[in-house]
């Protein structure tokens, strides 16, 4: 009997301690994957409040609208906590490189607020060197934190395996108990099931997130590729081209997009836009803004009140800032009307002139209520092609100006070689010598040279219509003329019997 109870206390002794040791490490695990994670967040914080800085302080140089001030303030005022509160982060998880970066990363942040924010809020001239030392910046801020999310991902993954390797052993060795207990009594080894449901639990609940991070990713992709291939109109007077090209593999969903819709008698809708931001939201957020501005485009011939109406529509949805243009295609008067949300101006090319770009302005959409835009009609001639495009062909080097020549540069050599896809042309041109920085989406939309406005298609010209559309957008939309002519009549009857 003193021989058993010895044994059993021993038993009781040693499972109490595997037991404790098994806590123990579980404990430990979750509170190294909550620092590593509140990591991560707060690196993220540090990165988004820069950008926040950064757009708000663009904005206000742009337009010179104080509304652009207040997320600047609110971001100048949150960064400098986020910033030491990630160093405390990263020296908890004994990580010297990250907490030298997050440091770096401060001093950086008011070397730029110091150097590119003061000048540009002062409306200094001098704007260029200014925005050439704001990139390089920024540039290096952006390392500091990617620096940071490398060494916090490796320790994490370090720390897992560490703890997955102490676990697997004491498991073991808790098995071997567990053995002896079942020869002495049922009670440890319940003990000992729970434990093991307890880690089960933790590790369902682990793969139920990863799912769910991967189901949210590939949703997001689907949904990127839905909205940005939908097939182009083909029209005998009015063709179209384009292209989309994402930055990267990991940054495959983002917000860029394009469309055009036939409305009837030679006219066409045209609409490019970029939504902030990459992921599941920035496709929400896109798909919101592209079908808000097809649809009050059926009700509204007008860009400006068209934008407008979208910009209220869009508040209401609170959705992330987008830029755009949209407008109209007149193949019988070969005009092109157009209004401007917040987006580099588009470029006109007409037969024997050089390419230019035309005039902006207005703020992006769901950024403040009652934006003013404006309305450009811009008068051309058969064969002219206008070249809509996102930041990304412009914004792939520190000087956006020389990115403008370049774009020029393409779109002339494009129109001059009279390129079948002249939008896919225009973004070979660019990126065969320049690396990509962002997504790039380039929508052309040209008048067919020798097409007769509202008379008979030419079969030959039908044919270069559908060349000139790109691999995977090449299609035949129906044509909603009937449809948008019968709803303006509906309306404009509404509006006779209220006045009356």
């Amino acid at each position: 009997m003193k021989v058993a109870a010895a044994v059993l206390a021993a038993i009781v002794i040693v499972v109490i301690v595997a037991g404790t040791l098994v806590r123990s490490y579980t404990r430990a695990a979750f509170a190294n994957e909550q620092r590593a994670t509140g990591a991560r967040a707060l690196a993220y914080d540090a990165l988004q409040y820069q950008l926040d800085e950064e757009t708000a302080v663009r904005g206000y140089a742009a337009t010179h609208n104080d509304a652009f001030l207040d997320p600047y303030a609110a971001a100048t005022s949150a960064l400098p906590a986020t910033l030491r509160a990630l160093r405390d982060a990263a020296a908890a998880l004994k990580l010297p490189v990250a907490a030298d970066a997050a440091s770096d990363a401060a001093a950086t942040n008011s070397a730029w607020l110091q150097d590119v924010v003061q000048p540009l809020l002062a409306r200094r001239t001098d704007a260029l060197p200014i925005e050439k030392r704001g990139k390089d910046l920024v540039d290096h801020y952006r390392a500091d934190m990617r620096t940071v999310q490398d060494a916090v991902s490796a320790r994490k993954q370090a720390l897992d395996e560490a703890t997955e390797t102490a676990i697997d052993r004491l498991n073991g060795f808790v098995l071997l108990v567990a053995i002896a207990i079942v020869a002495l009594g049922i009670a440890f080894g319940v003990q000992q099931t729970r434990l093991a449901n307890d880690l089960a639990a933790k590790e369902r609940e682990a793969a139920q997130l990863a799912a769910a991070y991967e189901t949210e990713k590939r949703l997001a992709e689907t949904l990127q590729d839905a909205f940005v291939q939908r097939p182009l109109p083909v029209l005998p007077a009015v063709s179209f081209s384009a292209t989309y090209v994402p930055a990267t593999e990991e940054a495959k969903v983002g917000g860029d997009w394009y469309d055009a819709l036939e409305l009837g008698r030679d006219r066409v809708m045209f609409v490019i836009g970029d939504v902030a931001g990459h992921g599941l939201e920035a496709a929400v957020a896109m798909n919101r803004a592209r079908q808000a501005l097809v649809t009050a485009a059926i009700v509204d011939p007008d860009p400006a009140r068209l934008l407008a109406r979208v910009n209220r529509e869009l508040l209401h949805q609170r959705v992330r800032m987008v830029t755009a243009v949209c407008g109209y295609a007149d193949a019988r008067t070969f005009e092109f009307t157009y209004a401007t949300a917040g987006h580099p101006p588009p470029v006109l090319v007409e037969p024997g002139r050089p390419p230019r770009m035309l005039h902006v302005g207005g703020l992006p959409l769901a950024v403040v209520d009652d934006p003013e835009y404006v309305t450009h009609t811009v008068q051309s001639v058969p064969g002219a092609m206008l070249v809509l495009y996102t930041d990304g062909a412009v914004e792939h080097s520190r000087d956006v100006l020389a990115g403008e020549e370049t774009l020029l540069a393409a779109i002339r050599s494009a129109s001059d070689a009279r390129a079948g896809n002249p939008a896919a042309a225009i973004h070979s041109t660019i990126f065969d010598q320049h690396a990509v920085g962002d997504d790039v989406a380039i929508m052309t939309v040209a008048f067919v040279s020798g097409a007769h406005a509202g008379g008979e298609g030419d079969a030959a010209i039908v044919a270069a219509g559908a060349r000139g559309a790109p691999d995977g957008v090449r299609g035949t939309i129906v044509s909603l003329g009937d449809a948008v002519s019968r709803l303006r009549e509906r309306a404009a009857r509404r509006r006779g019997r209220l006045a009356s």
